[in-house]
């Protein structure tokens, strides 16, 4: 039989390597092991995590096998015996020669070094001859240095998960090695996330775990939602007890009980190496014998904790005492913590039981998170502490469904004030559900109104039941607290105080968003269209600072229409929240109108409106007439209903909606028609108001010129000469227009923008070349005796040139043709910004010529014994009303007129007419709006107002 070159005949070799069919095999040799007290031949092989020990003889079988990892230690007894202690049982190994016995004791001792890293050749070699331990140490230092400059993929996490699997004899599941090896660590992702493995087996799932007990690169492990069974607690615990990487961990919602956090804060209290500051329990069944061994930890953690969440834990008031008190007491965590929530725990912090938390509040001066939602916390014990606390670093403050006091108090505590007049930092405030009293509200922005030092503050004050009292306070405040960007006053009863509420919210100039929701369950329809009127003209005002409008879950039904046959040429709101309104088709089909010309709006929400398939597929078609809406969160809740009568309809509109919203999102060029959209829009309306005026004028000519005596008729030739410049400067608007979208420089300029990306082009072409030369410097200095050779070379740069091609070609070139049409497409902006700005000063002269005629003719008509103001043009409501108030309508200036006037275009140009719907039901309804808006309402139509 021959024998291979380690004198093992090679078909004893050949059936080994069929026998251990898949695993690597990077070392056979002959060896005598000892059994009781002689010596017997056999076979040793090495993997890269296992020694298998067999007979020399066929078939092959295995005698023993241990994984490294069982390895306690090895002695060297004889230059060629060693003796390997292991978990189960001690191996006596007789080797051929000194160099056998080195090969094998170095492999045990290298593989343990990638496990673990902090191992080291003195713990596990023992009585070893020096030259043997001096070669062992020089091998593992340049191990260890080799670990610490390219310690493999997430600092070899693979490695020491396979030779967890051969310990645990599981098999290896390749695709938790290549989640790590290439996404974990393409992305430098330093979280390591359970769900990325929950569909796997509890005990893969566990061993993942295991394997991070010594690993260098992961610092967080998170899982949320997720219920972790007693297996992959059990490791979890293990790699608590022995990381000392490890600094956050989030294991949120995932069934773990008290029991769970007793061993946890035993684990981490016998190790003090741990980095651990960040921990997020909540939604767990920790109660309060959990919280309580954990606050042990808690007050004896050295380095502190950074950040802690126990919301939902089901504590008790003792378990949140003893939490605070601990927290308070450890100094480091009271100078370190910068989030702590403890919401969802009801009960906890009323009465007495607030003392802990407020001593812990004055302590935290870093703190920039805090929630205590739902902890039925009292608002007045509270703001005290925060005052001498965190006033100054606190971000997020979430107080939400908690009361004011549990007491009786007649008095508002002037902390409330002090607090939000001091505050630095604050950028979100949450009250919603707390019942604030009104003079509670007025404290609070009292202190807003006083405080210099923030901006763009987020204020939840939602469900608070605030009603008249909480109105009239906003009122009178909210204007001057320009700290306020964001604010939810939705569900508050505010609904018969709405129409001075949102005149006082837009006397503020620093509001960007507003929730006005479930705030609109008013009996009286024209009291509705009244409130709904004015949220149309706060969004119409030139200066509106208001971008963000939410009306949700209102059930406005029909009166829907009237904010969205506002959004014509809306110019302030970016964000619009109809959900909720039961608005049905009919809205839809506004909305619809109103996407097909609005340039303005990015995020539109409009689900639970009993939108049908064919609803949804009118907006879905208007969308394709539409390049500026980025964001329109599908109506599941609409599409789900619609689905199961029309399913094929449904489909094709949600396809529609998805395919024309990431054509937006990815489009940056506009096409021309939307530049255009708002000058067809101001030429037409501005056409047509122009013409309104100008018949009422006639009128009053016609009257005045029917009369006798020439008294009027310097008036009458004034007006007729108004009449005849107005028509010649509106029939000129389209040609002003055209002359402001002429290309007069265009060749120029795009001769120049050429020339600039050629240039650019060259550059980066010579960056590639400098590039490409730095690489292959790089490359034949660390591998000089491969890339000397030309072919090699050849096939490098080759390699290089034909990546740069298609990298060039499907990139670069797209990014400077695209430089292009961006600046085009900036220089179109302009162009129509300039010319509206001309053709809005030419039509105020035009009003202003026909306003002084009107005047003085209005004033003509009584000298003749006339009085015909039913001949005054139609003002807005609200404008008719400030002008008629208290005299009559010849009695009106000729500037105050104008203004007026002006108005009235301004609304004209955005405001869609208020459809009419068929349904006897709502003919009624339709035809108020009709006559709430000035448009005077058919008789016999429907049954006439009552």
């Amino acid at each position: 039989m021959a024998s291979s070159p380690g004198g093992i005949p090679a078909e004893l070799q050949e059936s080994i390597s069929a026998f251990l069919g898949t695993k690597k095999v990077l070392l056979v040799m002959s060896i005598q092991l000892q059994v009781k007290s002689k010596y017997y031949d056999y076979i040793l092989v090495l993997t890269p995590w296992r020694a298998y020990v067999l007979p020399a003889m066929l078939p092959v079988r295995v005698h023993s096998s241990f994984s490294f990892l069982e390895v306690r230690e090895m002695t060297v007894q004889e230059p060629s015996l060693v003796v390997i202690e292991t978990d189960a049982m001690s191996y006596a190994f007789r080797f051929m020669s000194f160099d056998d016995l080195e090969q094998v004791v170095i492999h045990v001792t290298m593989s343990l070094k990638k496990v673990f890293p902090d191992s080291s050749p003195g713990m596990l070699l023992k009585n070893s001859p020096p030259n043997l331990y001096e070669r062992i140490r020089q091998i593992t230092d340049s191990l260890e240095e080799m670990l610490q400059s390219s310690p493999g993929p997430c600092g070899g996490f693979s490695e020491t998960y396979a030779a967890l699997c051969d310990y645990n004899g599981f098999a290896f599941r390749e695709e938790i090695q290549w989640d790590v090896d290439n996404i974990y660590h393409s992305q430098d992702c330093r979280e390591f996330n359970l769900l990325d493995f929950s569909h796997l087996e509890s005990r893969d799932v566990a061993l993942s775990v295991a394997a991070l007990s010594f690993n260098l690169w992961f610092t967080k492990l998170s899982c949320k939602d997720f219920r972790l069974n007693q297996e992959i607690s059990e490791q979890l615990l293990y790699m608590l007890s022995k990381s000392v990487m490890l600094e956050e961990l989030v294991l949120e919602n995932s069934g773990l009980k008290a029991d769970f956090a007793q061993r946890m804060a035993q684990a981490l209290s016998n190790h003090p190496d741990s980095v651990l500051h960040t921990i997020n329990l909540a939604g767990n069944q920790l109660e309060d014998r959990g919280i309580v061994a954990f606050s042990r930890h808690g007050e004896k953690c050295p380095k502190g904790l950074q950040s802690l969440s126990l919301a939902r834990t089901m504590l008790t008031a003792k378990g949140m005492s003893t939490l605070c008190k601990a927290l308070a007491n450890n100094k480091a965590t009271a100078s370190s913590l910068r989030h702590l929530d403890l919401s969802g725990n009801p009960g906890t912090l009323a009465g007495d039981d607030i003392i802990n938390l407020q001593s812990l509040l004055h302590q935290c001066r870093a703190l920039s998170h805090l929630s205590l939602a739902g902890t039925d916390c009292p608002l007045d014990a509270l703001f005290g502490a925060l005052i001498h606390g965190c006033h100054t670093s606190l971000v997020h403050l979430d107080l939400s469904r908690n009361m004011y006091s549990h007491k009786r108090v007649k008095t508002i505590s002037p902390d409330i004030k002090e607090f939000f007049s001091q505050a630095c930092a604050l950028r979100h405030v949450s009250l919603s559900g707390t019942k604030l009293p009104a003079d509670a509200v007025r404290a609070l922005l009292q202190g807003l109104v006083d405080n210099s030092h923030i901006s763009d503050l987020c204020l939840d004050l939602s469900s608070c039941e605030l009603r008249s009292a909480g109105a009239q306070v906003i009122q009178d405040l909210i204007p001057d607290a320009s700290s306020i960007s964001d604010l939810d006053l939705s569900d508050n009863g505010f609904d018969p105080d709405m129409v001075t509420l949102v005149l006082s919210i837009g006397r503020s100039k620093s509001i960007r968003h507003v929730s006005l929701g479930k705030n609109f369950n008013i009996k009286s329809k024209e009291g509705l269209l009244d409130v709904l009127h004015r949220i149309v003209q706060l969004t119409q005002e030139d200066d509106c600072p208001l971008q963000s409008l939410s009306v949700a879950e209102s059930r406005l039904k029909l009166g829907t229409n009237v904010l969205l046959s506002a959004l014509g040429s809306n110019t302030s709101l970016i964000a619009l929240d109809i959900s909720g309104n039961a608005m049905g088709d009919t809205g839809a089909k506004m909305l619809a109108k109103a996407l097909q010309i609005n340039t303005k709006l990015r995020t539109v929400v409009w689900d639970r409106n009993n939108t049908t398939a064919h609803g949804l597929l009118e907006v879905a078609q208007a969308l394709e007439r539409n390049y500026t809406l980025k964001s329109m969160p599908l109506p599941m809740s609409d599409v789900m209903q619609a689905y199961r009568s029309h399913p094929e309809k449904t489909e094709e509109a949600v396809h529609k909606l998805q395919s024309c919203l990431a054509r937006n999102q990815l489009r940056r060029t506009l096409p021309t028609q939307t530049f255009r959209l708002q000058q067809g829009i101001l030429t037409t309306s501005s056409e047509q108001m122009v013409n309104e005026i100008c018949l009422s004028v006639q009128k009053h000519v016609d009257i005045l010129s029917a009369c006798p005596g020439r008294e009027a008729e310097v008036d009458i030739l004034c007006a007729e000469e108004a009449i005849r410049n107005a028509n010649l400067s509106v029939s000129i608007l389209p040609l002003l227009y055209e002359a402001g979208n002429t290309p007069y420089q265009n060749g120029k300029l795009q001769h120049k923008l050429e020339c600039l990306t050629e240039e650019a082009s060259q550059i980066c072409g010579r960056e590639i070349q400098a590039i490409m030369q730095a690489v292959l410097d790089t490359a034949h200095n660390l591998c000089p005796a491969v890339v000397q050779k030309s072919r090699v070379r050849d096939q490098l740069i080759n390699a290089m040139s034909e990546r740069i091609y298609l990298q060039d070609h499907l990139n670069l070139s797209t990014v400077l043709d695209q430089m292009v049409n961006d600046v085009f497409s900036k220089l179109n902006e302009i162009k129509l910004s300039v010319t509206a700005a001309v053709a809005d000063c030419i039509m105020d002269a035009v009003l202003g010529d026909l306003t002084i005629a009107q005047c003085k003719l209005a004033e003509s008509l009584p000298r003749q014994g006339l009085d015909l103001p039913a001949l005054l043009p139609e003002l807005a409501e609200d404008d008719a009303v400030v002008l008629m108030r208290g005299r009559n309508a010849p009695d009106l200036t000729a500037e105050e007129y104008k203004m007026a006037l002006r108005r009235k275009n301004k609304h004209f140009r955005s405001i869609r007419p208020t459809p009419t719907v068929r349904s006897k039901v709502t003919t009624r309804v339709s035809l108020c709006y009709d006559w709430v808006w000035g448009v005077p309402a058919l008789p016999g139509v429907g049954g006439s107002k009552q």
